[in-house]
């Protein structure tokens, strides 16, 4: 007799279980025998009821879940973090340009060190088009870089100052970016803890109703959605079992 396969869904990380438990609304507003549904036709009332039930208090979980995600990206420090990340961007490029122009300068000395800046920038390639993180460790190590023959390659250049600019652009963005952090971080303990449990149980409670449903009244009318569902449960189960085995690998490594 088909059975939904159990999936400790408190394992999953938020976005995991958020992702997996929207396929899972999916399958059972299509697959599931609800009210007005023409796979009702044949059950019970009263177990339509209960599995209808059910299925709107998961679906209702599901979209508390995502109203709580988005509220979770919403915080007030947002705002200056986009401004920030904005200003870093403004001095590279800034940077880029000024290196750029100073290779045609009369002066050959003059011109030859902003060859060598222009190559260095090239080296590292335009970071503003990359991943926040990725973007930082570009600019981290540029940064370095320039300042580490500021004296030399670069001393009659005048770079320092958009150097130095672009410097204080990157420390701002990683100090909004901490702020910002810290505000979703208090938010994920909080409000997203709350409607991820509430959603899990809302998970187990509608997988113990449609398997009860199998014993009352045979697979017929719920081998579908057991079937898809198990697919669904064996794709995470992967996840965590990769996720465990890497875990494994990596503490054996820092012991």
């Amino acid at each position: 007799m088909k059975k939904i396969k159990s999936l400790g869904v408190a394992n999953l990380r938020t976005e995991e279980d958020f992702g997996f438990q929207q396929q899972v609304k999916v399958l059972a507003d299509e697959k599931l025998p609800t009210t007005g549904s023409l796979a009702a036709e044949g059950l019970p009332e009263e177990s339509v009821v209960i599995l209808t039930a059910s299925v709107k208090e998961h679906g209702d979980a599901v979209a508390e879940m995502d109203d709580a995600l988005k509220d979770s990206v919403s915080v007030p420090s947002m705002a200056a973090a986009v401004e920030a990340e904005q200003g870093r961007d403004a001095a590279w490029r800034g940077l880029n340009n000024y290196v750029k122009a100073m290779t045609a300068y009369p002066d050959e000395a003059i011109a030859a060190s902003a060859v060598m800046a222009k190559a260095l920038i090239d080296k590292f390639g335009d970071p503003t088009d990359k991943p926040q993180t990725e973007e930082s460790g570009i600019l981290h190590n540029l940064i370095q870089e320039f300042e580490a023959r500021m004296s030399t390659d670069f001393a009659d250049l005048s770079v320092a100052v958009w150097v130095t600019n672009l410097k204080n652009k990157e420390q701002s963005f990683l100090t909004n970016m901490q702020l910002r952090t810290e505000e979703e971080a208090t938010r994920q303990v909080g409000i997203v803890k709350e409607k991820k449990l509430l959603l899990d149980t809302a998970y187990r409670n509608l997988v113990e109703k449609v398997n009860a449903m199998v014993l009352f009244h045979g697979e017929a009318k719920f081998a579908d959605f057991i079937d898809q569902m198990n697919i669904l449960i064996d794709r995470q189960k992967t996840v965590l079992k990769a996720r465990a085995t890497n875990n494994a690998k990596k503490n054996g490594e820092e012991a």
